[in-house]
């Protein structure tokens, strides 16, 4: 799965998207709108993927309200969504505060489904 390809897209999909990473696997990539200013390092990013996606074992779990299609977080200064990428991957994705975050997520979901296994 090329991460790099899929992050690009993301990021061209929406001028609200800051932020892309993705991890799949044991890959890993991540890619920032030129020009923003980054709010956390690599390092922080990686860590904020594993933590989403333990988080996103815990969601899968609850069966009876039925498979989890994305999860929205809102921060001070950005929106966070977070999207499965099949089996074995997760997107992470940080908007503007004010960006609309469903319309947003939905194109998240149709590229997640795109390049799903």
């Amino acid at each position: 799965m090329n991460l790099e390809k899929i992050c690009e897209e993301i990021i061209q999909s929406d001028a609200d998207i800051l932020m892309v990473a993705m991890s799949y696997r044991t890959d890993f990539h991540y890619r920032e709108r030129a020009g923003t200013k980054s709010l956390q390092t690599k390092e922080a990013i990686e860590k904020s993927l594993a933590d989403a996606s333990l988080r996103w074992v815990t969601r899968r779990s609850h069966r009876t309200l039925g498979e989890p299609l994305y999860a929205m977080a809102k921060y001070e200064k950005v929106k966070r969504i977070t999207v499965p990428l099949g089996r074995y991957g997760i997107i992470l994705c940080t908007i503007l505060p004010d960006s609309d975050a469903e319309k947003i997520a939905l194109k998240l979901i149709k590229t997640a489904k795109k390049y799903s296994d």
